[in-house]
């Protein structure tokens, strides 16, 4: 699905009008969220190599509490994680004990503060290649939230390499086919290129940009056919929030291919040219990546997300993660532990989607708002509760926001099987006497009148929120074109105690 999804991208660039890049429109108002409690958490090799970022992070949070546990003893995290019940954790590690093993682990016991299936607290993760490297990280969050550097409001979109072009053709140009939403507030920007275009000489060709995205396919040490991890030191950046959807692209040492001739699982490293630990060498105050093979929409998503909620940059990676356990069925997958040598698990396109999504991080401080919300969300949500059920009417109010409607994992009801299905993902508050949920029915969806097929694919309620989260399914007809994607199109529910 993905080469399908990468191929689809390159013939919409194909038929986009080219013309001069947008200029940014207003910064962005970068803060924190003062919602707590916060817990900075060190391995115990960061707490003694990272000091003086720690040390800076505490002077960020004076209120937070410390704390710190060995990178192999999850069981002690999880203790501590119990005992405090943090909104953000700030997790310094270094370079080393971090890999995939360890994300789905610490996502896992994320999930187990309380009773209910979701994630539990916001995390962010604080590395780099030298104990400067990881404290010049900190001051630059510290430089943003403190007024001292400004976020452009400008979007630049890397969509990666394009084979439809020349090899050496560089092409930018304004707007976006794929965010379009996120018009009204930024000046969004796109960037094609040649399978060996991406030269030295487009170094600056993302400066002045808040946000940025990278697109296509990669390997730890880059963006297949684009930007190299040597390259990301010399690149010409403002002040920025990233979001990278291409393969491996979090990796900061060890990593697993599991797509190898013989079936046999591969352990390697990548230290000396790790994109990520060079980006977070650059002028970026935050980094969202997979540290397995990922695929795009979800990163969209992510940028959605913020821009139709303002949610802080662990929100939005927590929400990301949800997103991964309601389209499991509203269960955590089972992870397995991947190791040299091992056969390669056998997964389906699906699995594999859902856990390199699950694979996702943030590198920064998770309580870090850049912006209040701009554009309307996905849907407006109509409740009526009665004795023992609640009704639900979730209208369609947001159209423009493409990756939202899309399911990203499973494609039964998709007219083309390489597609994905259509989603509507709905959040509503629970009425304060309810305790649980016992049920959720789709009593109907329909777009203009007519019914739509559906089927419910699942469901969690958030706790400490007293929020339920449902996910329904919807046939697509195409590239993120269905139906439902109109204005006033809805799924009607049934919700019993």
């Amino acid at each position: 699905m993905r080469a399908l999804f990468g191929a689809l991208i390159i013939t919409a660039i194909a038929a986009t009008a080219w013309a001069e890049p947008s200029a940014p429109l207003s910064e962005f108002k970068v803060r924190f969220d003062a919602n707590g409690p916060y817990l900075i958490l060190a391995t115990t090799r960061a707490d003694h190599d990272f000091p003086k970022a720690i040390a800076a992070a505490k002077v960020l949070h004076p209120n937070a509490v410390s704390a710190t546990c060995a990178a192999n003893d999850l069981a002690a995290a999880k203790k501590i994680l119990l005992a405090e019940q943090p909104h953000y954790i700030l997790l310094f590690i270094k370079p080393d004990e971090l890999d995939v093993n360890f994300a789905w682990q610490w996502l896992t016991i994320c999930t187990q503060l309380n009773d209910d299936p979701l994630v539990d607290v916001c995390t962010g993760v604080i590395t780099g290649s030298s104990p400067e490297a990881a404290e010049a990280f900190v001051k630059r969050i510290s430089d943003a939230v403190n007024g001292h550097t400004k976020l452009p409001g400008r979007l630049v979109d890397n969509f990666g390499p394009n084979s439809e072009i020349g090899k050496t053709d560089f092409q930018q140009f304004p707007g976006n086919f794929m965010i379009p939403a996120l018009g009204p507030r930024l000046g969004l920007n796109a960037i094609s290129h040649g399978t060996q275009a991406f030269s030295d000489k487009h170094l600056d060709s993302m400066r002045d940009a808040g946000l940025i995205h990278f697109g296509g396919h990669g390997h730890p040490d880059q963006i297949d056919d684009g930007l190299r991890a040597s390259q990301v030191k010399s690149l010409q950046l403002s002040p920025c929030v990233v979001f990278n959807g291409a393969c491996y692209t979090g990796v900061t040492n060890r990593w697993f291919d599991q797509f190898t001739t013989d079936g046999k699982v591969v352990e390697k490293t990548v230290a000396d040219d790790s994109f990520c630990l060079n980006f977070l060498k650059t002028t970026a105050i935050a980094y969202f990546a997979a540290l397995h093979p990922d695929h795009g929409i979800p990163v969209y998503q992510e940028m959605e997300y913020l821009a139709y909620s303002g949610a802080s940059m662990g929100e939005v990676i927590k929400h990301t993660h949800d997103g991964v356990i309601i389209s499991a069925g509203g269960h955590v997958p089972k992870f397995e532990k991947l190791a040299g040598g091992m056969p390669a698990p056998a997964w389906s396109p699906s699995e594999m989607m859902l856990k390199g999504t699950a694979s996702r991080m943030l590198f920064g401080d998770p309580s870090v708002i850049v912006t209040d919300p701009f554009i309307k969300p996905p849907f407006n949500v109509e409740t009526k509760a009665d004795r023992d059920s609640l009704h639900i009417t979730a209208i369609v109010s947001n159209p423009l926001l493409r990756s939202s409607f899309a399911d990203t994992y499973f494609s039964d009801l998709a007219s083309d099987k390489n597609l994905f299905n259509d989603r509507a993902l709905i959040a509503v508050d629970l009425p304060q006497n309810w305790k649980t949920v016992s049920g959720v029915e789709v009593l109907n969806a329909t777009a203009g009148g007519k019914p739509l097929k559906h089927r419910a694919a699942g469901y969690a309620i958030e706790s400490h929120a007293r929020k339920l989260w449902i996910q329904v399914d919807l046939p697509s007809e195409g590239f993120m074109q269905s139906r439902f994607r109109v204005e006033g199109s809805a799924i009607e529910l049934k919700v019993k105690q």
